[in-house]
């Protein structure tokens, strides 16, 4: 069958370049599910995480069973990856036909971003596919109203939920979508939803005794570091447009803003026409693609004046609306040349997208591993290392093992020379050598604090290296 040969290629897509380094999300995320109970996990690493807990267990459960790698880290992802391009293959089918549902599940399966995210490890490809699945069997129960069907819609939702917060906005997508077109659905089905949608909160009631702290530590971190709040999530218009960028070509991107939006402008074209397309084959039914793409994007853009949230990549969920639009505006036209045309333009684009972030480095993850190494490679008895930051750096603790202490040099997000100076004078007392991270110093020292007090304390920058992602590491001697 098609659909195998296309998961498998999904499959191959998401190995290659598997083996990078971590970054610090994945790091973190690595470091604690590896090291805390179960318990733990859940109550508290999950709570200053704002994330539910699931992804936490299944990862800790690979971790278990395989050891702590970036293959086995990573698999969880994959695997919800691949599992989604099937999904989505079966909702295209289920919309309009097999045709259709094929293209969606080709052009998922090479879609650059989602690949990315298949690739990493933390909860989004989770998400995607649970999304997915739920959404499914909502189409499938506006379909045909079948018991079974109403089982995977409330268990497929219910996991979706205890995976991450942001896909929550499909619940207010279902409600949109059923007030629209209740006209279209008969009366017994349309009300059968309160009772689901009340056992799913059921069900999701354990954890949302837990949510109203995590908000409060995201906002209570956010409140410390406003600058911190502007990394994780932007209510800004340029980030609404480049969440429709990201969602087409990926990760890539070009440093001239100006070169990257022009180049961008022929494949903006192409995605219009394809919008256009796709209302020519319009019903009540498939109205629910662009329910779906446009209200948790832009109910989670309005959350973001509030609560920092908004970023592309926490929108992956929506993604399969995405190419399932594309591929039912290709299949729109009933002519073999241009619908080999269309798909043919949509693939050169996904897979030369997924070609540079597969051969270019500067759009993979923080290079630590590197970092790591080049620290233990030229460290001694007498060395320590530093962060600028409150506590040492996760995947630098994954890849360092304990072979060399570290520490984070700051007391708080708005230091004082007075308190980084007393806590330096413990940490380089009969110290001989300094390694300093530059990493995410512009948010948490922005001032430079602590390369001045090391300064001062009679050591010397004797050598600077840049690691992609990472930054500066500074090395610092005494003479």
């Amino acid at each position: 069958m098609m659909i195998i040969l296309i998961v498998l290629i999904a499959f191959v897509f998401r190995l290659i370049s598997i083996g990078q380094s971590f970054w610090l999300d994945e790091g973190i995320n690595v470091v604690f599910a590896n090291s805390l109970s179960y318990k733990n996990l859940i109550l508290n690493y999950s709570l200053g995480d704002f994330h539910p807990p699931l992804y936490h267990i299944i990862l800790k459960l690979f971790l278990q069973l395989f050891s702590a790698t970036e293959l086995s880290a990573r698999m969880p992802s994959v695997i919800f990856g691949i599992l989604t391009v099937y999904v989505i293959y079966l909702i295209g089918k289920k919309l309009y036909d097999e045709k259709t549902g094929l293209i969606a599940a080709t052009l998922m399966a090479t879609a650059p971003l989602h690949i990315y995210y298949s690739q990493e490890a933390r909860m989004y490809a989770m998400a995607a596919f649970f999304t997915s699945l739920s959404a499914y069997f909502f189409i499938s129960i506006i379909s045909k109203d079948k018991i079974i069907f109403w089982i995977g819609f409330v268990v497929s939702t219910t996991l979706m939920l205890y995976t991450d917060y942001v896909p929550y906005f499909m619940l207010p997508t279902y409600i949109i979508y059923l007030f629209l077109f209740r006209k279209n659905i008969s009366k017994s089905t349309l009300y059968s939803f309160a009772p689901a949608f009340l056992l799913v909160l059921i069900l999701i009631s354990p954890w949302l005794y837990f949510m109203p702290k995590q908000f409060h530590v995201g906002l209570a971190a956010s409140a410390l570091s406003p600058a911190w709040a502007s990394v994780v999530g932007s209510s800004d218009l340029k980030a609404l447009i480049i969440t429709f960028i990201k969602f087409t070509i990926g990760r890539i991107s070009v440093d001239n803003n100006l070169i990257y939006f022009i180049t961008f402008i022929p494949i903006a074209i192409f995605t219009v026409a394809l919008f256009i397309l796709h209302a020519l084959r319009l019903s009540p039914k498939r109205s629910f693609l662009l329910i779906w793409l446009f209200t948790p994007i832009l109910a989670a853009f309005l959350m973001s004046f509030f609560i920092p949230v908004f970023s592309y990549f926490r929108l992956i969920f929506t993604l399969g609306a995405f190419y399932l639009i594309w591929a039912s505006a290709i299949n729109t036209i009933n002519l073999a040349i241009p619908i080999r045309v269309l798909i043919t333009i949509a693939l050169i684009i996904n897979v030369t997208s997924s070609t540079i972030y597969f051969l270019n480095s500067k759009f993979q993850r923080e290079d630590w591993r590197a970092a790591t190494n080049y620290v233990l490679s030229n460290s001694n008895a007498n060395t320590v290392v530093l962060f600028e930051t409150t506590d040492s750096i996760a995947p630098f603790d994954f890849y360092n093992k304990s072979r060399i202490k570290t520490f984070g040099a700051l007391d708080s997000w708005s230091p004082t020379i007075e308190q980084v100076s007393n806590k330096l004078k413990i940490f380089v007392n009969g110290k001989e050598k300094i390694f300093l991270f530059q990493y995410l110093s512009p948010i948490t020292d922005p001032q430079g604090l602590v390369f001045t007090q090391l300064t001062k304390e009679g050591f010397s920058n004797t050598s600077t290296k840049d690691f992609y992602g990472v930054g500066f590491v500074y090395e610092f001697k005494k003479f």
